[in-house]
């Protein structure tokens, strides 16, 4: 408290200190009343006076106030004017904590003399001691009118600092005040500190700033002043500074938890800027830091996962994110994240536990309902997917994608109407949506309602708007002219276990690497053995997954590709922002989409004279480039069962029709066909297996469909997908005859189908190459009888071919060897001509002069 000893004594004993406290007493200002002549008496009265005030001295040297306090009192009771006797009683009472009798001491002297400084600086101490601020003010205002020292001016500052919180704490702050402490007094660090903590709380960051910076220079180890100075670097994005002063905090007191909370807060943020700016190296550092500050700090762990997601280490941002969670159990984001990578490394019951738990967390998180929906969805759960879908909707209205992934659910639920509302809803909140705009033109390929020149006039449409929005293109009047092997890359993020691999697995296969040279842009967001095994296929693989468009259009440009070829259209993950660049003098589509691209800068798409008639050839911006015979071919999986050599009805007792097509493409034409076959046949049966009718509330709809058109409910057999290729595939022998769906006809299906030994009636749509792919591989395998014309023949076909129960077994004895021995399996017949087409292409293309630059779009 700094209070003034009651006498000070030093070395040489009683007679010593008795001198002593003499001085002091002098020294303090308090006058001496017993100056003038004295009498005899009067001076055996100060001898007195004087031996007591000598033994209290002694006593209070040694600390003992008890024992000093009732010799004081003798000596006043002999001399009550001397004010020194008063200060001396105050200075034990205040030691012995009896401040109110202390305080009337310290009045008493004043009032013998109002210039004892040392009466009056005592009071004010005591009066702070009480935290009787406003007193205490006043009183050290009174002792610097008589003695402005610097200790004095250091008191005031404090008590007008201390006063000033109080009046805070009652809800009646006074800012003023502390601004009056540093005018008192300018190096007194703490009114600094609370006037910075005034700006804080305004939310003046830049002031509170500079307010902490000096408290800091004046006490370099004022470790809250550091502190609150990082908190401020912080809110001002000083990441930086922030770490600085809280490196600077933890010199002064390195175990100090609030400090070392802090620094593992600002080098989190210093890490997700970094993160921000895909400077990864640096937010590494920064994270790992943090964590030897905090290593129960979620978030650090968390924004490390995000960091390992990004640069694909997925095993290890998997135990950063199970860290992120194991410390918040309530750590939304974590386990939402965790639960994308589950789904990543292929483990969707894991995912699905992950997203519950963020969503229990938080009931409406709009990514993790999001996540949810699509592993519902996927399971064929549409109820429970749309559901959520719909709450991650209603959280956010604005959520561009939810409406997007709602699209889609609805459309694998045959809803295609309701489909093409929400992707509009999607595109009117994000015009530039390269997701929702193909996946419209995809959904309208479903649609028996729509003319074929609707549907061309939409691909058209958005063509021409991604073409007009790209900047940067690649202008090509002639071939490239590179010498050697034809430099030819396929551009697909289905190479894995997808429908389309079994389309392109010869192409890569097959290849001639005397003739041509394969490049491979994988952008493959989860890998399988399929991807493995095509990695192995080709001299060159490049991986695009995460890059953008410009990019990967730099990237195949700098590679000195020749063709080009997508392999995707409008489906998935397509690339199409790439060709809208043109980074190859020739760019074809192929196998992935049964329409145009819509892009002018897409040179050709490869078809044959059955899908595309050259009398009705479908509406495409590209040039149409004719393979013999059948446009692709087809390798089974290799885990596909045996042939089931018996027809199903021999087995079941009744006719069946089945078909295992996308439930989307089960249009109001497809329905009606189907219904009419069925009323042809009566007694059989109808199988149909997609994903969607897992879902009891779809079978409903389905069973309702048919209804319309009078068939009953009990003669149709719904279900969902199957988790194993073999599986699916044996189903096969549960049907006599497979059902193609129009317009949009199957591929992959007809072509399971068929290697099952289960012939396919298909109907063509005239300038529909959509709806004709089934005629090109039933042609491929000589079943052109079974390709239709119109529905009344569908029927009849159809009909016909159930009943007739010699050509069944035959062709499940026998159509599976037919099938591997013709075009449509016969790989390196397939590859040379294809590789022959990208020839002459070239060649044609070759007789111009080569011109390459760069220019940029009006």
């Amino acid at each position: 408290e700094n209070l003034e000893p009651l006498m000070k004594h030093q070395s040489g004993g009683a007679e010593a200190d008795a001198e002593q406290f003499d001085k002091i007493a002098d020294s303090k200002g308090c006058g001496d009343s017993s100056k003038g002549p004295k009498s005899p008496r009067m001076e055996s009265q100060e001898g007195k006076v004087r031996q007591l005030t000598r033994r209290a001295d002694f006593f209070a040297s040694r600390a003992r106030y008890a024992d000093a306090l009732p010799l004081v009192d003798q000596a006043l009771l002999l001399e009550p004017n001397r004010p020194e006797l008063h200060l001396g009683r105050g200075q034990c009472l205040m030691q012995l904590d009896k401040l109110e009798e202390a305080l009337t001491s310290f009045e008493a002297a004043l009032r013998l003399d109002s210039q004892c400084i040392s009466a009056q600086r005592n009071k004010a101490l005591l009066l702070a001691k009480q935290r009787r601020w406003h007193d205490a003010i006043l009183s050290f205002r009174e002792a610097l009118s008589v003695e402005p020292t610097q200790e004095l001016r250091m008191e005031l500052a404090r008590c007008l600092t201390e006063h000033a919180i109080q009046l805070k704490a009652s809800g009646h702050g006074d800012v003023q005040l502390f601004h009056e402490a540093i005018q008192a007094c300018d190096s007194y660090a703490p009114a600094f500190f609370q006037l910075g903590v005034c700006y804080s709380e305004v939310n003046d960051s830049i002031k509170a700033k500079e307010m902490y910076r000096k408290a800091v220079q004046l006490h370099p180890g004022y470790v809250e002043a550091l502190n609150n100075l990082g908190v401020a670097c912080r809110e001002l994005g000083e990441w930086e500074h922030a770490i600085e002063a809280y490196g600077m905090a933890l010199k002064v007191n390195q175990n100090c938890s609030k400090t070392r909370e802090n620094m593992a807060i600002s080098l989190l943020q210093l890490g997700c800027r970094h993160l921000q700016r895909k400077e990864l190296k640096e937010a590494s550092k920064a994270l790992k830091q943090g964590l030897s500050f905090n290593s129960r700090n979620a978030d650090l762990y968390f924004n490390l996962g995000v960091l390992y997601a990004e640069k694909e280490k997925w095993d290890q941002a998997k135990v950063n994110y199970e860290l992120a969670s194991n410390f918040d159990p309530r750590h939304a984001n974590a386990h939402n994240n965790l639960g994308v990578i589950h789904r990543r490394l292929g483990n969707p019951e894991a995912a699905m536990k992950c997203f519950e738990s963020a969503l229990e967390v938080d009931s409406k998180m709009n990514l993790a309902s999001k996540n949810l929906g699509a592993i519902y969805g996927s399971m064929g759960r549409m109820d429970d997917a749309i559901r959520l879908t719909r709450v991650a909707i209603d959280s956010n209205r604005q959520d561009a994608e939810a409406y997007n992934n709602l699209a889609l659910l609805l459309r694998d639920q045959c809803d295609v109407d309701a489909c093409l509302e929400n992707l509009d809803i999607c595109i009117s909140l994000e015009p530039e949506s390269r997701h929702a705009g193909s996946n419209r033109l995809m959904s309208l390929n479903y649609q028996s309602e729509r003319s074929r020149e609707e549907v061309f006039e939409a691909h058209r449409s958005w063509g021409s708007c991604v073409e007009s929005s790209v900047s940067q293109v690649f202008s090509w009047d002639g071939a490239r002219g590179n010498s050697g092997p034809l430099r030819v890359g396929y551009i697909s993020p289905d190479f894995y276990s997808h429908s389309v691999s079994y389309f392109i697995h010869s192409a890569l296969k097959y290849h001639d690497p005397a003739f041509v040279a394969v490049t491979c842009y994988s952008d493959v967001a989860m890998e399988d053995d399929k991807t493995r095994q095509f990695k192995e296929l080709v001299p060159q693989w490049r991986t695009i997954c995460g890059r953008r468009d410009d990019e990967v259009a730099k990237l195949i440009y700098d590679d000195g590709i020749d063709i080009l070829v997508d392999l995707t259209g409008h489906t998935g993950n397509n690339r199409l922002g790439v060709f809208a660049r043109k980074p190859a003098p020739v760019c074809i589509t192929w196998i992935g989409y049964p329409h145009t691209t819509g892009l002018t800068r897409m040179d050709y798409r490869i078809s044959d004279e059955f899908a595309d008639p050259k009398d009705a050839p479908g509406l495409t911006t590209e040039k149409i480039l004719y393979l013999p015979e059948c446009f692709l071919c087809y390798t089974p999986p290799e885990t596909a069962p045996p042939v089931v050599l018996k027809p199903a009805q021999e087995s079941y007792g009744c006719i069946t029709f089945g078909c295992f097509n996308n439930l989307a493409k089960v249009s109001s034409l497809t329905i009606r066909m189907w219904s009419k076959l069925l009323h042809e046949v009566p007694g059989s049966r109808l199988f149909v297996k997609s994903k969607a009718l897992a879902c009891p509330k779809v079978q409903d709809k389905m069973r309702a469909a048919f209804a319309v058109h009078g068939i009953q409910a009990s003669r149709l057999d719904l279900t969902g997908l199957q988790p194993q290729t073999g599986s699916h595939l044996h189903m096969y022998s549960f049907i006599d005859v497979a059902l193609d769906t129009a317009p949009y006809a199957g591929t992959t299906t007809t072509c399971e189908a068929l290697y099952m030994g289960v012939p396919v009636v298909t109907l063509k749509g005239r300038g529909i190459h959509a709806q004709n792919v089934g005629a090109s591989l039933l042609s491929a395998v000589q079943l052109g009888d079974l390709v239709t014309e119109t529905e009344e023949d569908f029927v009849k076909q159809a009909a016909a071919c159930a009943k007739n129960l010699p050509r069944l077994a035959a062709l499940r004895a026998g159509l599976r060897t037919r099938m591997l021995r013709s075009v449509l399996c016969d790989g390196p017949r397939h590859v040379a001509r294809l590789e022959r087409l990208y020839a002459g292409v070239i060649s044609d293309l070759a007789r111009s002069n080569t011109s390459l630059n760069i220019q940029e779009s009006a």
